[in-house]
């Protein structure tokens, strides 16, 4: 019965809603829309074949073998995750589309969910606006060819100005388009984390995409495609221009939140160790799930094995002999 039941739900969810779920953002071009065409190679596209259809968006390179992208695009509307929950059983496949290999391919490799917001339920853009990401790991990693950004809290630490300082790099519009002068505001905290409001231009397709503080490589937020405006006064039209900032003419963000920032920087490490230990031969567990006995058994072993003492946590030392091995040094 309660198989059954599943299946019927599943069945009307399909029905009702699947027409909206190609459309996973909502975000809209407030302001003029200057966006030109971009070759930034740390940012590309990331597509994940779910049950309910096809989901794309932006993503970005945060380390050697890690990307982070919108919740809702790896795991769907909050309908779909109410019924299949997330896990690291989803798979994703990311593209730098700016990088040309010799054969003329484009460097393309699979993507696991590493972490996540908790990002579910009705409404969760209302309640949840801060916990709309996900950190992928790689299974080729491509930072360490192809440059990353470096998550940073600019409520903690810049003088945010009063307009333009910063970047958004999507593809919205079917290739890589960057939109070089937007503004950012730290919306209210609600209890779960506040929402960065920017009038970057963004529409469906730039789920994902970074805001950069211009001019560096420093990610501040992630565009999450929710529309923070209510006031009737604001036009989607393109080439509508609103002078001075109009919080009611807005989308929203994630932003990049110390403790956010701290959890990113401890999977940017451990997954480049993971990934090396079973590429020469250690057992350290499924790759992307961290927290697991094997991974910190191999991580001992190799510890012991060159003098070490065998904490079974990372270091920057380990993480030298690693990759010595790997290169058969």
């Amino acid at each position: 019965m309660a198989v059954a039941l599943r299946i019927l739900l599943t069945g009307l969810i399909a029905a009702f809603f699947l027409p909206s779920f190609w459309n996973l953002a909502s975000a809209w071009v407030f302001n003029a829309d200057l966006r030109q065409a971009s070759n930034f190679s740390p940012v590309g596209v990331i597509e994940f074949s779910l049950p309910e259809g096809r989901s794309t968006g932006t993503a970005f390179l945060i380390g050697e073998c890690t990307v982070m992208t919108n919740f809702h695009v790896a795991f769907g509307p909050w309908y779909v995750t109410a019924l299949r929950p997330p896990s690291n059983a989803s798979r994703g496949t990311f593209t730098l589309t700016q990088v040309t290999l010799p054969n003329g391919e484009h460097p393309s490799t699979g993507a696991i969910p590493i972490i996540w917001g908790d990002y579910t339920g009705p409404a969760r853009q209302f309640r949840r606006p801060a916990n709309d990401w996900v950190v992928l790991a790689l299974e080729k990693c491509l930072g360490d060819l192809h440059g990353y950004l470096l998550p940073y809290d600019a409520a903690l630490n810049d003088d945010i100005p009063d307009r333009g300082g910063f970047t958004a790099v999507g593809y919205s519009a079917g290739r890589q388009m960057v939109d070089s002068n937007c503004s950012i505001r730290l919306g209210g905290d609600n209890g779960t984390g506040a929402t960065m409001l920017n009038d970057c231009a963004a529409l469906p397709g730039d789920s994902g995409a970074p805001i950069i503080r211009r001019g560096t490589s420093r990610v501040v937020a992630m565009i999450s495609g929710f529309h923070a405006g209510s006031s009737m006064s604001c036009s989607s039209i393109k080439g509508v221009v609103h002078g001075p900032w109009n919080s009611q003419c807005t989308n929203a963000a994630v932003p990049l939140s110390l403790p956010l920032i701290d959890r990113l920087e401890a999977v940017r490490y451990a997954i480049p160790v993971q990934n090396m230990l079973l590429r020469i031969g250690y057992d350290a567990g499924p790759y992307g799930v961290l927290d697991q006995p094997l991974l910190a058994k191999a991580i001992k072993q190799v510890q012991l094995e060159a003098g070490m003492v065998p904490s079974g946590e990372v270091s920057s030392n380990l993480i030298k002999i690693l990759k010595r091995r790997t290169m058969g040094i």
